[in-house]
């Protein structure tokens, strides 16, 4: 037998044996279609599950359907959970330090790994900053904080050779970029100088209340508080947290506790969840404590706009533009403004420029998580001025 022939009969095989894969992912997904009761959300992963595939002529050609029936099956695998977990306890004895972009840290911490820019996305959101910041320069105090990851601050809890990407360049691109036209503030030293306190959740990518409490008194000054609160109330409100980094590892039995820090001041306020038309006279979700999403007990998770009107003294009125890092920050801000707006620039689409004027905005501060920032492809759209 020749080359050519053995090469023929080689393909032959081949698409053969893609044509009976590319069936039974068919068949696998009409099975778990009529059979299987499909989860929309999965609470461990904290995250929503593949829908069905749609059967079309399109999807076909396209390969569309394909995409989506792996998804589909995978996501809605027969005891996906128990999998996972088994998945990590095979990758442990085989001496792996990672697991589903997760490093298995010292100390019991879990640590998200570190996320290179999106370059386009990246500068986009640079620019729109700038240029937001610009429009109103002069106006109001605008401050700017990214806030480092426990991959880069607690880097001696990384696994003993696990590359790490220098968050400190990051944010000094940033500093580059707009530090002229507003007031950017690196907060790294300041968090490292306490990395070997619970700063950072061992189960969760977020940052505790406590190094938020540090963040908040390293950035005070810029944002022109001159008499901050000293003391807090301090609430541990769950020891059984087990965040999203402990859901895409497998590694459930990692829990962790959130504690709460209530400013002692005689502040009262109202929050409102703007197009929910939902109030409330608290910025915490005990409702949330019952549920997986437990750090959700922050400002009852993320939302478009919230607004929250105090009874503070002074005059001044903060716009803060967020990720939900800063869903724990919040509480450190409630005796400084008398009003607070909120933003998610992920779920907000009103034009911010008329947000600023009609809330008489005195002061602006982003504050995000480097992890976040460098991946967003939605803060150039939602500070992008209207024509």
């Amino acid at each position: 037998m020749n080359r050519r022939t053995q090469q023929k009969q080689k393909n032959r095989f081949i698409r053969i044996v893609t044509l009976v894969l590319f069936a039974a992912i068919i068949i696998l997904a009409d099975i778990f279609l009529l059979v299987s009761h499909n989860r929309e959300f999965s609470e461990r992963e904290n995250r929503v599950l593949a829908k069905p595939p749609v059967l079309t002529t399109s999807n076909l050609l396209s390969g569309k359907y394909m995409t989506q029936a792996e998804s589909f099956i995978s996501d809605q695998f027969f005891l996906r959970d128990g999998w996972i977990t088994y998945k990590l306890n095979a990758d442990k004895l085989l001496g792996k330090k990672e697991s589903n972009g997760v490093y298995l840290g010292k100390e019991g911490y879990l640590i998200e790994q570190a996320k290179e820019p999106a370059e386009e996305d990246f500068e986009r959101n640079l620019d729109a900053i700038r240029d937001f910041a610009l429009r109103h320069a002069g106006d109001q105090n605008i401050v700017m904080t990214v806030i480092p990851n426990a991959v880069y601050v607690m880097s001696h809890l990384l696994p003993t050779g696990a590359p790490a990407i220098d968050q400190e360049a990051i944010l000094d691109r940033i500093s580059e970029k707009v530090g002229t036209v507003l007031h950017f503030e690196d907060l790294t030293q300041d968090l490292i100088a306490h990395r070997h306190e619970y700063i950072y959740y061992k189960s969760d990518h977020h940052w505790t209340s406590l190094g938020a409490r540090y963040a908040f008194d390293a950035l005070y000054p810029s944002l022109g508080i001159t008499d901050p609160v000293d003391t807090y109330t301090q609430y541990k409100v769950t020891d059984q947290f087990s965040g999203t980094l402990a859901s895409a590892s497998g590694a459930s039995d990692v829990r962790d506790e959130i504690d709460l820090f209530v400013p002692d001041s005689d502040i009262q306020y109202v929050v409102e969840y703007v197009g929910d038309s939902k109030k409330s006279a608290t910025i915490y979700s005990s409702s949330a404590l019952d549920t997986n999403s437990k750090y959700e007990v922050f400002l009852a998770g993320n939302h478009p706009l919230i607004k929250i009107r105090t009874t503070a003294p002074n005059k001044k009125n903060l716009l803060l533009i967020k990720d939900s890092y800063a869903n724990a920050f919040v509480q450190f801000l409630l005796p400084y403004y008398g009003t607070i707006y909120i933003v998610d620039p992920r779920y907000y689409s009103d034009d911010l420029d008329k947000l600023v004027t009609t809330g008489e905005i005195t002061d602006i501060l982003f504050l995000y998580n480097v992890n976040t920032f460098v991946e967003d492809n939605s803060i150039a759209g939602a500070l992008t001025a209207e024509s």
